[in-house]
């Protein structure tokens, strides 16, 4: 996305009383924006460029609403379940993989599987444990508040365990630092499902089923568990990926890449392209966008954005699983100065995981294509979208499911939770629909050219009508 005087890309919006908008960039943010001065985020200066930003009071609810530990992703699997919309009655298409990498029943499986593992965990009594084992005096464990009992404890069971004086000690202290962390993350579980483990709540369980994937597989650390082997959560082993929470790390991801959706402009690798922060926001409430993490041996490399978009064409409709961008970190460029050269070297097969697992995703919610987004803020993936088969549309023609209405009204929803202002309308950039990205994947007329990384070509716009546009 170069930053030119020139960059005014076609977005999508809803505005209050008009309903769906194209629009470009300027003009929305000319007729919708608001200055960061008018909620005291930024002081008026003579000498400060005025300039306003889409979705700033749904960016301010989020925020405030995520400091205030409110559970944002039920509020939005809720408001989702409520809509309306039905994929598979309208379109054939499951949604449940693309919600979840994890299969909730078989989650659930797991937990009733191992019920006396979590009724012991939740039984013992940690600070009788503790004191009885002699691992930490009695008076230590009184000043210690009862909410603070198991981070304390886990501190002084590691500091005591890295002391010379305590090495004859080793074995009765790693158990009782395995209870300890296996308790924490116990009652973390307990908290994600609502407070008893063995039964969890329907509605619960399709919400976090990567999350409780993630916990078990940390509790299986420190307590033995059987049939953690099957789910699907990050480990630290070569090529692995998980769907970005919704929490405070997801509007923090473009910092973390320095891509352009980081908080500020100069936290992003590329200051020259244009910061598109504000549509964080949106994809945050859309529980029908996905931001998929790559992690190679542990390290977060790569992020793939993903959303299921409407192909429309004059004889026919599909539902094709959008890649609207593909962002690497630092670390995974070759640009940058902290390039790291071993990961780098196996980009290819990282990539090629990549591509799997999206292809994997694909069959099965029952879509057919998969298309890609063939712009990214690096160099070697976009080489790698070059080698796939080209396939064109007609921007007008890739249509956003519900057209944004669903995502107005979760906002306006969010901003009166917050007691924020509500909004007049809500925005987002699709890089399906930029033609401002790259130099010659679209014509004059709205044609471009995309990566087909799954599907037949032929639901596209056949290449003769494209050079003859």
């Amino acid at each position: 996305m170069p930053l030119t005087q020139t960059y005014n890309p076609v977005i999508i919006g809803f505005v209050e009383g008009k309903g769906y908008v194209n629009i470009p960039l300027q003009t929305a943010r000319d007729e919708y924006g608001q200055l960061p001065s008018e909620y005291g985020l930024l002081r008026r200066r003579p000498t400060r460029r005025l300039r306003k930003t889409l979705n700033l009071s749904l960016g301010l609810s989020v925020i405030k609403l995520l400091q205030q530990g409110k559970n944002l992703p039920e509020m939005i699997a809720r408001f989702s379940e409520h809509w309306g919309r039905d994929f598979h009655a309208d379109f054939g298409v499951d949604m449940g993989p693309f919600h979840s990498l994890n299969d909730p029943s078989a989650l659930k499986r797991v937990v009733e599987e191992n019920a006396a593992v979590w009724e012991e965990a939740l039984r013992t009594d940690i600070l009788d444990y503790l004191q009885k084992n002699g691992l930490v005096p009695l008076s230590t464990l009184r000043a210690i508040p009862p909410q603070e009992l198991l981070k304390k404890a886990r501190a002084i069971l590691a500091k005591k365990r890295g002391t010379p004086a305590h090495r004859g000690d080793l074995a009765m202290i790693d158990r009782g630092l395995a209870l300890v962390q296996a308790r924490a993350h116990v009652e973390e579980l307990a908290g994600i499902t609502g407070g008893d483990i063995t039964r969890f709540s329907t509605a619960r369980l399709a919400v976090y089923a990567d999350g409780i994937a993630r916990t078990l597989w940390r509790i299986s650390q420190h307590l033995p568990l059987c049939g953690v082997d099957r789910l699907i959560c990050v480990r630290g082993r070569d090529v692995e990926l998980e769907f970005a929470p919704r929490d405070a790390s997801f509007v923090a991801l473009g910092k973390e890449v320095g891509d352009c959706t980081a908080d500020k402009t100069v936290r992003q690798v590329d200051q020259d392209v244009e910061n598109i922060y504000w549509t964080v926001f949106a994809w945050f409430l859309d529980r029908n966008y996905q931001v998929l993490k790559v992690f190679c041996d542990g390290e977060f490399v790569m992020k793939v954005h993903l959303l299921p978009l409407l192909v429309a064409s004059r004889n026919d409709a599909a539902v094709v699983l959008t890649v609207d961008a593909i962002e690497a970190t630092p670390m995974f460029r070759e640009d940058t100065r902290v390039g790291n050269a071993a990961l780098l070297e196996r980009r290819e097969h990282i990539f090629a995981r990549m591509v799997k697992e999206l292809r994997r995703i694909a069959g099965a919610m029952g879509v057919e294509h998969v298309v890609a987004e063939r712009f990214s803020n690096t160099g070697w993936v976009r080489q790698e979208l070059e080698r796939f088969p080209e396939v064109y549309f007609h921007i007008e023609d890739i249509r956003k499911i519900d057209e944004l209405e669903d995502v107005f009204e979760m906002a306006r929803r969010t901003c009166a939770a917050a007691t924020e202002e509500p909004p007049r309308g809500v925005f987002m950039e699709l890089q399906m629909k930029n033609t401002f990205l790259l130099r010659g994947v679209a014509t004059v007329r709205g044609v471009k050219a995309f990566a087909l990384i799954a599907g037949n070509p032929a639901i596209g716009i056949p290449l003769k009508r494209v050079v003859g546009v």
